[in-house]
């Protein structure tokens, strides 16, 4: 009888730790959708002629190496040109990196986003698509990953109290 006790505890305290896990993770997610979003309905768009792209490497952690498709674009603001270094893509992986650059041949124009305040600053492949989106959608994505466990774990627990009631009440008959 205690054992099942130990165990329903155990299952609400991981089913609550997981739910708080859900929660948080859901809530930073949200100012990363936001940023998105605001992107997209407040910055003009353009296009960008691409004056260079490579492939460069960025700090990492010891003994990784990141790699990122490095892009200077030009563009007008009212009129005035503008150039900017942007960051395509970063990835372990060289060749997909190099992949990506490659979309992006110097003389080539593409649209970008730029914030009207800092015209400076630009997105590429600013869009209602998945690449856009990765990372608040990951965050969510693991929001919901904690949810479902901390369900499964608070659905365990009231079943193993409910046996345990009526497995109580059949035993002290």
């Amino acid at each position: 009888m205690r054992l099942n006790s130990e165990k329903h505890g155990l299952l609400v305290i991981l089913g609550v730790a997981n739910l708080i896990l859900c929660t948080l993770a859901v809530i930073l997610s949200l100012p990363f959708f936001w940023r998105q979003y605001q992107v997209l309905q407040t910055w003009p768009e353009t296009k960008a002629q691409v004056l260079s792209s490579e492939v460069v490497t960025q700090p990492a952690p010891p003994h990784e190496q990141l790699y990122a498709a490095k892009l200077q674009v030009l563009y007008a603001v009212d009129g005035k040109p503008i150039t900017a270094e942007l960051i395509s893509f970063q990835s372990q992986n060289y060749q997909q990196t190099a992949d990506r650059a490659a979309q992006f041949p110097v003389g080539s124009r593409h649209p970008i986003r730029y914030d009207p305040h800092a015209p400076t600053q630009a997105r590429i492949g600013a869009g209602w698509n998945l690449r856009f989106f990765l990372v608040p959608l990951v965050m969510f994505g693991m929001g919901a990953i904690f949810g479902g466990v901390a369900a499964a774990l608070l659905i365990s627990a009231k079943f193993l109290r409910s046996r345990k009631m009526r497995g109580g009440g059949s035993a002290s008959a």
